[in-house]
């Protein structure tokens, strides 16, 4: 068995740390009203590849990589995971995406010949009896159902984007070639909006109270706290998260690699509990058990 130092476990730990801290700054930004969605995702973006440009530079790692097959899925994660949160809790919203993501990634599995036998199977079921669990009560009003669906379709974008990154020679690399682009993508999003805005364009939209409607693009003026919240989701944990990942990935056994992440959605429910007084009900608790369960048999059970 590989022996794991204690700078390893140390990185490790901060890149856990750092992931959960995405949908904590997302949700702190986007939950107490700071900033938009497009605003906070468009600032994460540009932030996460200034980053990973910089890391780049100061590991001489070589140029950018990557594809637009891998920036589009990224683009896709980064907007439905801001939308999401809009109307999510931390815990919720972070074990959504977590076992979307797996989930997604058993199906392209099992589409290649991995096909699941035994405790993995078993496990699969679980996972996603867990995740239907944890969906049930966002499916009472538009506002939930769109949360929730965007969160999951979240996670399908990371899936894809995890399945196209697979195999990468220059991971870093790849990454901040992909940043690079769906931040480009972002821009021209965010100028549509804000033009869209400008001239009071109607479009389909979606409110707790109301549910759907046609109302007037609004593009409000960021807090610096929500311009600060998207910077550090961009630079810290999703930059400086992936740079401290991947240097310590090569370090790790596979299958620790893989189970170490059961954490995120664990620190990020924390996050919330404590710093945003969010509240943990017995269905998240419950739900969190069996999802993160039926993903460690899958990762763990022989194949």
């Amino acid at each position: 068995m590989k022996k794991i130092e204690v700078n390893t476990l140390i990185l490790t730990a901060f890149a856990m740390c750092a992931f959960a801290a995405n949908s904590f700054f997302c949700r702190a930004a986007l939950g107490a009203g700071q900033i938009d969605p497009a605003s906070f995702t468009a600032i994460r973006l540009i932030g996460g590849a200034i980053t990973l440009w910089l890391c780049l530079r100061i590991q001489n790692r070589g140029a950018q990589q990557g594809s637009w097959v891998g920036a589009w899925a990224l683009f896709g994660y980064a907007v439905l995971f801001s939308m999401a949160y809009l109307y999510m809790s931390t815990g919720t919203g972070a074990l959504i995406l977590f076992v979307s993501v797996q989930l997604s990634m058993i199906g392209y599995a099992a589409t290649q010949g991995d096909r699941l036998r035994g405790l993995r199977a078993f496990g699969a079921v679980v996972a996603a009896a867990g995740l239907v669990l944890l969906l049930w009560p966002h499916l009472q009003t538009p506002a939930s159902v769109l949360a929730a669906a965007s969160m999951a379709l979240a996670g399908a974008c990371w899936g894809v984007y995890s399945v196209v990154g697979k195999g990468s020679k220059s991971p870093l690399a790849d990454t901040a070639g992909n940043f690079s682009r769906a931040a480009f993508l972002m821009v021209l999003v965010w100028m549509a909006v804000y033009f869209s805005a400008k001239a009071g364009v109607h479009i389909p939209g979606v409110t707790v109270e109301r549910g759907l409607a046609l109302y007037t693009v609004y593009l409000p003026t960021p807090t610096m706290a929500g311009v600060l919240f998207a910077l550090a989701s961009g630079c810290v944990a999703s930059g400086i998260g992936y740079a401290v990942w991947y240097k310590v990935l090569p370090a790790l056994p596979t299958t620790s690699a893989a189970s170490v992440q059961l954490s995120v959605p664990v620190i990020a429910a924390l996050a919330g509990v404590i710093f945003l007084d969010e509240a943990v009900t017995a269905t998240l608790l419950v739900a969190m058990v069996m999802t993160l369960g039926g993903v460690y048999l899958v990762l763990r059970a022989k194949r």
